[in-house]
């Protein structure tokens, strides 16, 4: 009950409703509650990601620049491609010197080898080490699973709505979206 004695709706907005619960900056009515609510998860979900991440890197004692790397280089690899450092220098929009710190500090601590490339003698390319493959897949390997568990429980449908909202988003705050259009004036 309101303090005017009748029930109060879902859509009105109390002081003691969390932040997290409010339309942000979105204007709140009927038509957007859904809508404010999604974006909030949204949000909710960015939050817990970056947690994770951050307990991956402390987990792993690494930067997020080292764990990027590697992450990549395992993509690639599974990929079937053999990369230079100089491929991860442009994945990783890094200076050559910049990189060549990063691939240094990494082949000291045993997360990756240069080894000679099997058919350019002259050049040199990037081996995660097994172990910390298996380090990375360990430690990434349970949230990887939850989050397929989470699509395979949608029904087709619904993972082609949740996909079509998501490249919207990817589209809003791209360089191409509504958000690289706008002016600095």
């Amino acid at each position: 009950m309101n303090s005017e004695g009748s029930d109060a709706t879902s859509s009105e907005k109390t002081a003691e409703e969390p932040a997290e619960q409010s339309g942000y900056w979105y204007q709140h009515n009927d038509e957007s509650g859904s809508s404010i609510e999604l974006l909030n998860l949204l949000r909710q979900y960015q939050e817990a990601q970056r947690q994770m991440q951050v307990r991956t890197r402390e987990l792993m004692r690494m930067s997020e620049k080292d764990l990027t790397a590697l992450r990549f280089l395992i993509r690639e690899r599974e990929a079937g491609r053999m990369l230079r450092q100089t491929d991860l220098a442009f994945e990783l929009k890094m200076t050559t010197a910049s990189t060549s710190v990063l691939v240094d500090r990494l082949c000291r601590d045993g997360h990756l080898l240069r080894v000679p490339h099997p058919h350019d003698g002259r050049s040199v390319v990037l081996e995660i080490t097994a172990e910390a493959h298996e380090k990375v897949k360990a430690t990434l390997g349970g949230m990887r699973s939850g989050m397929l568990e989470a699509t395979e429980a949608l029904t087709e449908q619904e993972r082609a709505g949740a996909a079509k909202f998501l490249q919207g988003l990817v589209r809003s705050v791209s360089d191409t979206g509504t958000y690289g259009r706008l002016s600095s004036n």
